[in-house]
């Protein structure tokens, strides 16, 4: 069944909402403004906002409030892009105040994206959430939560480092693509030494690193969506690059497995857990790029693809999409489109544009 044409049931049947007397949230004022907050500030523009309880329209994400969880990097801004085409306020956090301002640029600008400094890592998550959800006034409708994170960039004791979305101590990824002349943007991990010469607790750290980071994300932020009508939560998971790294494809799979176990808890939720499962390079290297051309870059697509299973708002709970060729894309994009709510947003970032 196409989400499109599923039917909408009428108020008073069964339990879906009646979308026709759902309100949408307020716009946020002066396009283009956007809001960017430093750690621990909040700016008058966000203090003045006011967000409706009320879920989206129906098959759009029109007041709905969206967190994409490593959205500061390539995938991320993919997925970021989506969610705003199809309507929603979209948050995203980076230790990286940098990275927060360029990604505004990349995008335009936009009025309905809400930056704010921190992390998700385990010591300073909770005080991230609290804030976000001090901006929203607690709403918060849909998670995107992907695992193709430069956890490997930085440590927590080093300014702006982050496993979210790289830091300082290595150039961010979009600089490495920008610079690297066909190198995928992994390789800088493998030069770290990610294999069996590290010592076991060596190992042990850096193979945890990004499970923790999003059973920290989903402990935290699960609760916000439990309740709320039509919620979901999204796992992107992959592991096809840097399949020479052992701590790459351990934590890969580490984040499958936890994707694997929340979607079997979650079958009878009031939160539809899914899991979209990508076995496609997303950066690839020039050569490929030129020999294989895509239309348009694949992150558009699974942005546009994330947005569009978080506006079904009657699909199952538990459900793995499996991404393996170019054609599922194109069956997934389908099967679940996107919202045309914005148009006009970019789909080239600032290291991908001539």
């Amino acid at each position: 069944g196409v989400c499109s044409q599923r039917a909408v049931p009428a108020a008073g049947a069964g339990t879906a909402p009646a979308h026709a007397a759902m309100a949408s949230m307020q716009r946020l004022a002066r396009r283009g403004q956007g809001v960017l907050l430093a750690r621990g500030q909040l700016g008058g523009f966000a203090k003045g906002l006011h967000f409706s309880d009320a879920p989206g329209g129906a098959n759009t994400l029109n007041g709905d409030v969206a967190w994409v969880v490593g959205g500061a990097g390539p995938i991320g801004r993919g997925i970021a892009r989506g969610l705003l085409k199809a309507g929603a306020t979209v948050i995203v956090s980076s230790n990286s105040e940098t990275r927060l301002k360029q990604l505004r640029r990349d995008l335009d600008n936009p009025s309905e994206l809400l930056t704010i400094q921190g992390t998700m890592r385990p010591a300073g998550a909770a005080d991230l959430v609290k804030r976000a959800m001090d901006m929203t006034n607690s709403k918060l409708n849909h998670v995107v939560a992907h695992s193709g994170v430069r956890w490997w960039g930085a440590t927590p004791a080093k300014e702006g480092g982050d496993c979210e979305d790289a830091g300082s101590a290595v150039k961010d990824c979009e600089d490495a693509l920008a610079n690297s002349k066909g190198r995928d943007c992994e390789d800088p991990l493998a030069s770290k030494g990610s294999g069996l010469e590290q010592d076991p607790a060596q190992f042990a750290e850096h193979a945890s690193l990004l499970p923790v980071l999003h059973f920290t994300a989903a402990k935290l932020l699960l609760p916000h969506l439990q309740g709320t009508p039509g919620s979901s939560y999204t796992f992107v998971t992959g592991g096809a690059g840097a399949d020479n790294v052992i701590d790459a494809q351990v934590n890969a799979y580490g984040v499958r497995g936890l994707a694997t176990a929340l979607r079997s808890q979650h079958l009878d939720s009031t939160v539809r857990v899914s899991e979209v499962r990508v076995n496609l390079k997303i950066n690839r290297p020039a050569r490929e790029r030129a020999t294989n051309p895509r239309s348009r870059p694949l992150t558009a697509d699974l942005g546009e693809m994330c947005a569009g299973l978080a506006a079904c708002r009657f699909s199952e709970s538990g459900i793995l999409h499996k991404v393996d060729t170019m054609e599922d894309v194109g069956r997934l994009w389908a099967r679940y489109p996107c919202p045309a709510v914005v148009d006009g947003l970019p789909v080239l970032w600032h290291w991908e544009q001539a």
